[in-house]
């Protein structure tokens, strides 16, 4: 199951880098991606957090922060989960390959 898991979670992830955008994306949800992302590939958020002044990395950095300890497996479940119940049918993954 793992390795299902980390196919449709590395889909996911062709999905939203190569895909269209998706309509009325707000920063909240571009860092919501963007966290469980981290966690899912790297783990725990490490380093100090950025200066305030630093608005992106800060952001960053607090979002991904925000679910330390998060396990990677659930990290790619919510990941997916974030593309809605029909993102698998979606004709731009027609292109899409494993490497």
């Amino acid at each position: 199951m793992a390795d299902d898991l980390e196919t449709r979670f590395n889909k996911a992830v062709w999905l939203i880098r190569n895909g269209p955008p998706i309509e009325g994306g707000t920063n909240e949800q571009k860092l919501t991606f963007y966290k469980l992302y981290k966690q899912a590939t790297v783990g725990d958020v490490t380093g100090s957090q950025p200066w305030a002044v630093q608005l992106e990395a800060r952001a960053k950095w607090d979002a991904w922060a925000s679910i330390k300890g998060m396990a990677k497996e659930e990290a790619m479940r919510q990941y997916i989960a974030l593309l809605g119940d029909d993102w698998e049918s979606h004709e731009k993954l027609a292109e899409y390959s494993a490497e």
